[in-house]
């Protein structure tokens, strides 16, 4: 912008403001006791309003809309009365002054007006109007079908594996088995092909992709493309159960682009949904391929029944359960229109503009302790590093607790067993030499649809590395 020259013309906006204006005044005492209503168009004119006036008038009592408009002989002003209990008085007109017909009616139109603007402000404090939520099928196949389906899919993935010409429609036919109703389609195809390394990797790779860059075909048509990202979230609770829909969430949308800027017409939509650990591993990940389409859709997504899980949700609660929670916070963004270099860079605006949002917005249906998000990432990775972070700040607490108590690292040692209940491993601490644990510590696997237990082992075995602390593992041999 550049200064405006002192004797050019004012350049005015050409819209026209709205027809009734509210709104509040202060004077040399503050804020007035009464609010103002400005008409905007002729016949223009300002007047005050006040609340809770019970003027009597021949319609008071009437139990549809009402009003009349009253000459006070005391004061020699007019007023205008409804039975909606408010009052409008000190008309200020400029240029004609309107007959008593005309201004009632005029009145009439600015009452229904202000009633719409304050259940506005009701609806804005309340929160966002509840939204449809949809589930993705989860109905079995006949043991028949499913064997049938298991073998297609796995000999496709062997076909594509070998010729290019099959990847084309190879990546339809993943994207189709993880839209069914059977997880185990998917999960007994990639197993059978764990003697073919090639095969099972592209199989896996293609439903990750079909997953964090999926694309919904709208019913006019038109196919739009998105990225998966997610916000890491991790907190604590005094009491048992975890809910997981949080419609205030969607407060976070505009902040969240702003402070990642995202291009003004691109879409991000954010999830009211929080997915756990434990939600991602009982459909390994697979029933994420429905998000984008529901939320498209403008409808929120359970993984789980609403009804029976908040049952579940309010029994739980009322155990004390003290528990450290890793969650995701799902979003999409229209794809190409948020690089990762860039999301990294903006990181840090990004969690300082939307952390109090998610706070509220949690609190607002769970009571939890103390909270962390962490940066937004491309969904696997945002999983990955969750699942990191939160595994290091367990074991790194349990020892810390240990060694404070024993005096030191040095005569540490660390077992673990793997459990397969809870998709990682249990770490017992103890000290050389010794066969009692001192203390038990989770170490999880990173969800997936084709969760990794080498990999997860590794991690650990370096983390440890790191800390100075010998590592074995428990086999337990099943007879």
């Amino acid at each position: 912008m550049t200064p405006h020259p002192r004797n050019t013309r004012i350049k005015g906006e050409p819209q026209q403001p709205n027809r009734f204006i509210f709104g509040d005044a202060v004077d040399a005492s503050g804020l007035e006791a009464t609010e103002y209503l400005v008409h905007t168009t002729a016949p223009a004119f300002v007047c005050r309003l006040i609340g809770n006036d019970f003027t009597e008038f021949a319609g008071r009592d009437a139990e549809a809309f009402a009003s009349a408009l009253l000459f006070d002989a005391d004061a020699n002003r007019s007023v205008y009365v409804c039975n909606r209990g408010l009052r409008l008085f000190d008309f200020v007109f400029s240029g004609d002054v309107p007959t008593a017909t005309r201004l009632q009616a005029i009145c009439d139109e600015a009452m229904s007006t202000y009633q719409r603007l304050h259940e506005a402000y009701a609806e804005r404090e309340v929160g966002p109007r509840p939204r449809e939520m949809r589930q993705g099928p989860t109905e079995p196949l006949p043991p028949a079908e499913r064997s049938l389906a298991i073998r297609t899919l796995r000999d496709a993935a062997r076909a594509a594996a070998l010729d290019p010409m099959h990847r084309a429609g190879f990546a339809a036919q993943v994207q189709q088995a993880l839209m069914g109703g059977d997880q185990a389609v998917f999960t007994e195809a990639q197993l059978s092909l764990l003697g073919e390394p090639s095969a099972r990797a592209l199989l896996v790779n293609s439903a990750r992709d079909a997953i964090a860059f999926p694309e919904v075909v709208r019913t006019d048509g038109s196919v739009v493309s998105f990225e998966l990202w997610a916000l890491p979230f991790a907190f604590s609770r005094a009491q048992g159960g975890v809910w997981w829909h949080f419609p205030l969430l969607e407060r976070l949308e505009t902040p969240l682009a702003d402070a990642l800027d995202v291009p003004e017409k691109a879409i991000l939509w954010i999830s009211p949904t929080l997915f756990t650990v434990d939600m991602l591993n009982e459909r390994a990940c697979q029933n994420l391929i429905h998000l984008a389409r529901v939320m498209d859709a403008g409808c929120d997504f359970a993984p789980l029944d609403p009804v029976s899980s908040r049952a579940t949700y309010d029994a739980a609660r009322k155990t004390q359960e003290p528990q450290l929670v890793i969650s995701w916070l799902p979003f999409l963004v229209e794809r190409g229109a948020l690089p990762v270099d860039q999301a990294r860079q903006l990181s840090r605006k990004a969690l300082d503009a939307v952390m109090p949002l998610v706070q509220q917005a949690i609190g607002a249906e769970m009571e939890y302790g103390e909270a962390e998000l962490f940066a937004p990432l491309p969904w696997w990775e945002s999983l990955s590093a969750g699942v990191r972070a939160w595994n290091r700040k367990r074991l790194g607490l349990t020892v810390a607790l240990i060694a404070n108590k024993v005096g030191g690292l040095q005569d540490l040692e660390a077992v673990a067993e793997y459990q397969p209940e809870m998709q990682g491993y249990e770490v017992g601490l103890k000290l050389q030499g010794s066969d009692e644990l001192l203390a038990r510590s989770p170490w999880l696997m990173v969800p997936d649809v084709a969760p990794d237990k080498d990999a997860t082992w590794k991690d650990l075995c370096d983390c440890l590395r790191e800390a100075d602390i010998p590592l074995s593992e428990t086999i337990v041999k099943l007879h």
